[in-house]
């Protein structure tokens, strides 16, 4: 079983839900998307098909991936939040737990401070489901 579906799995209770929570909550929020520590995608909010939920996540590893390398070459301590201003919105990837990350992609009109304070909450909540729900144990293959 790969590391995106075993995280997958700890969510029985459906982690598309708090995404689109988020999404209806934030008015300027467009899309959020949990993502792996290897950029596969865990769980999107309603709206993204799966190639731009995918795209979406593998963009955020990849920028997150740039911070964690910076903040190492300086000895400036861990990246906890990357944030991407662009002309059409924003982009904050933070880690969200066990080896997963939360990526939310906002209009450019949105407050970065708001933005930041509501992904902190959802990022409690996920932490909350990878606490509730320990992870499951490798499915050995089955003989061929």
């Amino acid at each position: 079983m790969t590391e995106h579906r075993r995280i997958a799995a700890r969510f029985p209770d459906g982690l598309d839900c708090l995404l689109d929570d988020l999404v209806v909550r934030v008015g300027d929020v467009r899309h959020a998307v949990v993502l792996s520590g290897d950029g596969a995608t865990v769980s999107a909010s309603r709206g993204l098909n799966r190639r731009d939920a995918e795209q979406l996540a593998a963009v955020a590893s990849g920028f997150h991936g740039l911070a964690v390398g910076a903040a190492r070459g300086r000895a400036r301590g861990a990246a906890r939040q990357t944030m991407v201003a662009m002309e059409a919105g924003n982009l904050f990837v933070v880690a969200a737990g066990e080896g997963s990350y939360l990526a939310v992609l906002s209009a450019a009109t949105a407050d970065p401070a708001l933005i930041a304070s509501e992904t902190a909450r959802l990022v409690e909540r996920v932490e909350e489901h990878l606490r509730a729900h320990p992870r499951l144990p490798e499915t050995p293959a089955a003989p061929a």
